[in-house]
């Protein structure tokens, strides 16, 4: 796997209005190409190589942001396949989403020992790197649209509902009670 066949991958997913078929192992070998590329950038950091460690630190971030518009592509088309009831092409975690999802569309009892949800202590932190951090909130009341620091709107949102939020409009929301901060581990 490189970041041409990502690329392609991506071009594939969007023009397709179905889930395009991946290989089973899909999701292991990006994993394995971020821990190459992470790898030869310490490589080339030890050895003093500043242009080869920008490359490489690059072409992972190009490879991290390929694979989130492929899941939001597939994650999309996962929730449709949801509602119509036929699950095809999906592959390993995939196939947990779509059972995940159907159950929860169709009221059934989700099994909460499937889903540990762990409830942490925010520690508001900025990153370095100067990337926004989104975490797991789970909303504990009706909340209507709100803005962030930067005059960019989320929700509005019900309770219940399980959403992903900027670090620092999820930690004002803990703080007043109105979310609680989870993380999902299977």
């Amino acid at each position: 796997m490189d970041l041409a066949k990502l690329r392609e991958l991506l071009e594939m997913e969007l023009s397709s209005s179905e889930l395009i078929p991946l290989d089973e192992e899909f999701y292991k070998e990006f994993d394995s190409l971020v821990k190459a590329l992470k790898l030869r950038a310490e490589s080339s950091k030890e050895r003093g190589e500043k242009i080869e460690e920008k490359m490489y630190l690059a072409e992972m971030n190009v490879a991290e942001k390929l694979i989130k518009e492929i899941l939001r592509a597939r994650l999309h088309k996962i929730v449709d396949m949801v509602f119509e009831g036929r699950p095809h092409n999906l592959v390993g975690e995939e196939r947990k989403v779509f059972s995940l999802l159907l159950a929860f569309v169709n009221r059934e009892h989700i099994p909460m020992e499937e889903l540990e949800l762990v409830e942490e202590e925010v520690k508001e932190e900025i990153p370095e790197s100067g990337k926004r951090i989104w975490e797991a909130y789970l909303v504990l009341e009706d909340i209507p649209k709100i803005m962030d620091e930067r005059l960019r709107e989320y929700g509005p949102f019900k309770a219940g509902d399980l959403v992903t939020l900027p670090r620092t409009v999820g930690h004002v929301l803990v703080q007043r009670e109105a979310a609680r901060r989870i993380t999902i581990s299977h």
